[in-house]
């Protein structure tokens, strides 16, 4: 089975109900992504099975807030796998087995985020009527509805270290917008940018266009699409210091560490101090939804 066989079969594991209650899977059942380890030649991934040796240490690469983690495991060669469930503190994840040992299915759902929006009004963002974009609420349905563009919303509150989650649904194909974070407050559009477009190409989900759901615009390219257009999906963003992770269906499609220079701008250098975080309209074709946007920290 090649990788991108197998990354569509994980991308579907996760159900509605539980990707919509916020797990994310944190192995993707053919490669370490999201891991390291001092030695990789003691851990190997393959066919939905991850195999350590005894004494191993495989830790993620993403700092997690407190949690629940579930898995099936079993000592290397039995038959007969055991679910395990763990609730995590906040920090890195880790898999010490004492015995040679091998995983599945390990997922993770953070705990104790409040709501981004509060899926009634926009009384905690800040809207910009001079640009074109259109940003209502329908309560009904308790979403977010991000029309037409180039426009922009911002959160009233800034936020620095920090986990949020969200559902989307984009309403025609290959539109584009963007969840941006970190960014200097009233400036346009000037943050790091975890993109929205879910277009591919060639028929090939390696392949994505425009860099791709769950990239950060133009620092990385994301190295899978599991989204639709015209399809509600989920999409996970982790900023810790220097490093952001992203997961969308629940697979992470983003481990990036900024290794630039300090500044006070994200476009020119590492940014660390908080900022905002702002919804872009991206052009007069935008039109996608935003609901279930929540946000905690990472302590």
């Amino acid at each position: 089975m090649t990788i991108i066989e197998t990354l569509v079969v994980w991308t579907i594991l996760l159900t509605p109900q539980q990707l919509a209650e916020g797990w994310i899977m944190l192995f993707d059942g053919q490669t370490t992504y999201g891991w390291t380890t001092e030695n990789a030649d003691d851990w190997a991934a393959a066919d939905g099975v991850l195999s350590g040796r005894g004494g191993t240490k495989l830790t993620t690469t993403s700092r997690f807030p407190a949690g629940t983690l579930t898995y099936f495991a079993r000592e290397k060669g039995a038959e007969r796998w055991e679910a395990g469930e763990v609730e995590t503190t906040a920090g890195v994840i880790s898999l010490t087995p004492p015995l040679d040992m091998e995983y599945k299915d390990v997922f993770f759902k953070p705990t104790g985020l409040a709501p981004l929006f509060n899926g009634e009004n926009l009384d905690n963002w800040n809207l910009y009527p001079e640009m074109p974009g259109k940003f209502t609420v329908d309560a009904d349905n308790r979403r977010m509805l991000v029309k037409d563009g180039p426009g922009m919303i911002e959160t009233k509150e800034s936020f620095a270290d920090f986990i949020l989650q969200t559902a989307v649904f984009t309403a025609a194909d290959s539109l584009n917008s963007g969840i941006f974070y970190r960014c200097i407050p009233g400036e346009k559009m000037n943050g790091y940018e975890s993109q929205i477009h879910n277009g591919y190409k060639d028929g090939d989900r390696t392949k994505p266009v425009d860099a791709g759901t769950g990239a950060i615009y133009r620092r990385t390219v994301a190295r899978y699409v599991p989204a639709n257009d015209r399809e509600t999906f989920y999409k996970t963003i982790i900023a810790d210091g220097p490093h952001v992770s992203v997961w969308v269906n629940g697979l992470q499609v983003t481990d990036w560490t900024d290794t630039r220079a300090p500044h006070t701008n994200p476009r020119n250098g590492l940014r660390l101090e908080a900022g905002t975080i702002m919804l872009q309209a991206h052009d007069p074709t935008t039109d996608v939804y935003f609901e279930e946007m929540k946000i905690g920290g990472l302590e």
